[in-house]
């Protein structure tokens, strides 16, 4: 069984909820979204004694059985969502590259990732900086002010949309990939309030859950290639690229327009499919991608 690629991530993002207010449409990043991996035949032959959770993944006859016991375990321990997917690491920092939609909502993490609230996630960074999970609730945001100071900001945007999936609280851990350029994240969500729930027994359990399914998806599974993502510069037309070193030199909308020959329109137009195309929230930064390209 072949994992399914759901669709590209980049697709029908121009209708999300809050485009038609004024809301920014920020380009989403080159992500994979698929179910669960095919498996690869396990040698058993010399293996070294296994945790029961992974030889009940092993033994599974189907990806429905292990869906089945993931489910009854996350439920004992009180979480309803679970994601996991790869990262690679770029000039840019950590980038989502591949992630498993099996057990959690596909239009969720279409959403996150299509706004690419990955980027002001403070959860990402605790658990990338750190060898434990990262535990946090929704709670711990609105009691430090965080929530209520960032309103109209991408956070602010992120904890709404959060809270409207209906999940308060739960785990992300990072664990390594098959690459040093690699990691690995793990996300379990709730709809439980606050963190007192998940004590040092429910703790053990998820650090179990978590490195089994580490464990099956990275050695016993076909999982996604975390590739690099194919360069911005290497998908431009020639008039773009010509917008982009004039912009490098530091020339006005107006001077582009003379020197190229094109309408102000066409050069707006221009600019805007760049600042998708770099994820440039503004000229400074387009200016800067300008200038990194004119160097190369």
């Amino acid at each position: 069984m072949n994992a399914t690629i759901h669709a590209d991530i980049d697709s029908g993002f121009g209708h999300l909820p809050g485009v038609e207010h004024g809301l920014p449409v920020l380009r989403p990043p080159p992500l994979l979204l698929h179910t669960e991996p095919p498996r690869i035949e396990s040698h058993p032959l010399g293996s070294p004694r296994r945790p029961s959770l992974l030889t009940a993944l092993l033994a599974a006859e189907s990806p429905c059985e292990r869906h089945r016991t993931v489910r009854a375990l996350m439920q004992t321990l009180g979480f309803d969502w679970l994601a996991c997917g790869s990262l690679v690491r770029d000039e840019a920092g950590w980038r989502p590259a591949a992630f498993c939609t099996t057990l959690i909502d596909i239009d969720w993490l279409q959403r996150y990732f299509g706004q690419r609230h990955h980027e002001v996630d403070p959860r990402w960074r605790e658990a990338l900086q750190s060898s434990l999970p990262c535990i946090w609730s929704l709670d711990q945001w609105d009691d430090a002010g965080a929530a209520a100071d960032a309103a109209g900001t991408h956070f602010g945007r992120f904890v709404a949309d959060l809270r409207a999936t209906g999940m308060h609280s739960g785990a992300l851990l990072a664990l390594p990939g098959r690459r040093a350029d690699e990691r690995w994240l793990l996300s379990l969500l709730s709809r439980t309030p606050g963190t007192a729930w998940i004590g040092d027994a429910a703790l053990g359990q998820l650090l179990n859950l978590s490195l089994c399914l580490h464990e099956f998806y990275l050695q016993h599974t076909r999982w996604p290639q975390s590739g690099p993502a194919t360069p911005p510069e290497e998908v431009l037309n020639p008039v773009q690229r010509d917008i982009l070193l004039q912009l490098a030199h530091g020339a006005s909308d107006k001077q582009i327009a003379r020197e190229l020959q094109l309408s102000s329109h066409a050069v707006d137009y221009h600019m805007r499919q760049l600042r998708r195309r770099f994820a440039a929230r503004n000229r400074v930064q387009l200016t800067q991608a300008a200038q990194r390209l004119a160097r190369r």
